[in-house]
């Protein structure tokens, strides 16, 4: 049965076989990129890396000296800079290394955030960093999610993005259908439904990277979630025929001459 589990850390959920948004994103596209993403994991991009640290400043701040070091690296071409550098190496140990540029930037986008009566109000009563197993109903596929918050008896999910594009109202439904943000909304939704029994509506904060942080709140619609629900299935159901063939490394169109028309 699906549960809600609290406290799993990146690397083992990331470890685990059963199949992500992400994954569907990859799906769609090609299954062997499917393949090959999941032989030859990646580490993060620095705007993801970025991106994590606003997470946990914001979602779980009383973490954050676990997994951050804040601190401007010397250089290293005289002795003096040397020795300066292997002593940060040690306070750093198997933290992040992070620049103090780096994390006030990260500190005032925070900061415009808490000012938000709104944000108050959608961070507080739930969990942050939770995550949920299941099998899918239609075609059996086992199936994972971890949300970056969760407040399951005011029914809602959310997702906090940072965003280099604009967070206004044409900006992010741009960034929503480009990166299939409503796909994963789909399949949060419907995900920890199974672990708490509850219909869940799907709310993303969006912060601007770039100067003066502005930052907007949204609710995906039922339209929106109807066609991410529809590309997901559409992905399980690629990933399915695929290992039935026990093959996922096949060219487009099965490596059949196509022709292209005006």
């Amino acid at each position: 049965m699906s549960r809600l589990i609290y406290n799993m850390d990146n690397e083992t959920y990331h470890a685990q076989p059963a199949i992500s948004s992400s994954n569907c994103k990859d799906l769609l596209k090609s299954t062997w990129l499917y393949q090959y993403k999941r032989d030859n994991p990646t580490s993060q991009t620095p705007s993801m890396a970025f991106g994590s640290m606003v997470h946990t400043l914001i979602l779980e701040p009383d973490t954050f000296e676990l997994s951050y070091f804040v601190a401007d690296k010397p250089k290293r071409n005289t002795k003096e800079g040397k020795a300066k550098y292997e002593q940060l190496e040690k306070e750093c140990a198997d933290r992040l290394w992070i620049s103090v540029d780096e994390y006030l930037k990260a500190c005032d986008m925070t900061h415009n955030l808490h000012q938000s009566q709104a944000s108050k109000l959608i961070l507080s009563g739930g969990k942050a960093e939770v995550a949920t197993f299941w099998q899918d109903d239609t075609t059996g596929t086992d199936c994972r999610a971890k949300c970056d918050y969760i407040n399951a008896d005011a029914h809602y999910i959310v997702d906090l993005k940072t965003t280099s594009s604009l967070a206004n109202e044409s900006g992010f439904k741009s960034t929503v259908l480009k990166y299939q943000y409503h796909l994963s909304a789909a399949m949060y939704i419907d995900g920890f439904k199974k672990a708490t029994g509850k219909d869940l509506d799907f709310y993303f904060i969006v912060l601007e990277s770039a100067a003066p942080y502005n930052f907007a709140f949204y609710r995906l619609g039922d339209d929106l979630i109807a066609s991410g629900r529809g590309l997901y299935r559409d992905a399980l159901a690629v990933f399915e025929r695929a290992k039935a063939k026990d093959n996922f490394k096949t060219p487009y169109h099965d490596g059949q001459l196509i022709e292209l028309a005006a």
